[in-house]
């Protein structure tokens, strides 16, 4: 597990991953009035459990997770939405897709602000540690085993979340393609060995992704809630972030692409602007 590694929100405020379908850009406060607008519709508020919020409240809570090492964020552009509007200006590039082999890291400056027309949800990932069984540890080692759970673990798990607010980008396709992104970064930057989803019993597309074409497998459901949760899980973060290259491979080869380009993405750095 790649746990000497301590990249958070705050060091992933400046990179942006450029994938095939979407450009995933970090959380920034030029987002904040098209986010706030998402986060008035019932339905959205209803499938993310969220309640609505002042955009003080909204201002609050993006400067909070900016700084909160548990959790990581990124806002979802869509490429189809970029491609027409920005070629004429010289001064401003959109990163390309990925190729065969890793591009050189570039710097976009103004990447966050000039594709604001451009998103069409967020991705989340919700860092913790994983719990030990308490089962081994016996009467004559509980010093022993207090002592240690103070220390501070490296995260080793996450909750994934995706929400796909812009109704046009629903059902397209792109659920696999941002899972895979947000797993192959969490796990080779971040060192997390297990994801896992909850679902409502109701979101049939949802469980149809997780379960049936990226292969996690149920490993509890709370029928207070009509909630399943989801997991998929390796011995360590490096077994991971090949199990999610593998796994992309196979879902360009099941849509018949030219398998030479099966990069996930491209990671480039997109400054804040003084």
């Amino acid at each position: 597990m790649q746990a000497s590694k301590t990249t958070t929100m705050r060091t992933n405020y400046e990179i942006c991953l450029s994938g095939k379908s979407c450009i995933l850009v970090p959380y920034r406060p030029e987002h904040l009035p098209n986010y706030h607008d998402w986060m008035q519709d019932p339905f959205l508020l209803e499938v993310t459990a969220s309640e609505t919020l002042t955009m003080e409240e909204e201002i609050e809570m993006q400067q909070e997770w900016r700084d909160d090492e548990r959790k990581c964020t990124f806002i979802i552009l869509a490429r189809d939405l970029t491609s027409n509007d920005f070629d004429e200006d010289e001064q401003f590039q959109v990163p390309p897709p990925p190729i065969d082999k890793e591009q050189d890291k570039m710097i976009y400056p103004y990447l966050v602000e000039r594709t604001l027309v451009a998103m069409i949800g967020d991705i989340n990932l919700f860092l913790s540690e994983e719990e030990d069984d308490v089962d081994t540890c016996d009467w004559n080692q509980l010093t022993t085993c207090n002592t240690q759970a103070d220390e501070r673990k490296p995260f080793s798990q996450a909750e994934l979340d995706i929400m796909i607010a812009k109704e046009s980008h629903r059902h397209k396709g792109l659920g696999a393609e941002l899972a895979l992104m947000m797993m192959h970064y969490g796990a080779s930057a971040l060192g997390i060995r297990r994801f896992f989803v909850k679902i409502k019993d109701t979101n049939t597309s949802s469980i149809r992704l997780f379960r049936d074409k990226l292969g996690f497998v149920q490993c509890s459901y709370a029928e207070c809630f009509g909630e399943y949760e989801f997991e998929c899980k390796q011995e360590t973060a490096a077994e991971m972030t090949r199990w999610v290259q593998a796994k992309w491979n196979m879902c360009c080869i099941d849509t018949g692409e030219n398998v030479d380009n099966l990069r996930l993405y491209d990671v480039h750095k997109c400054p804040l602007n003084e």
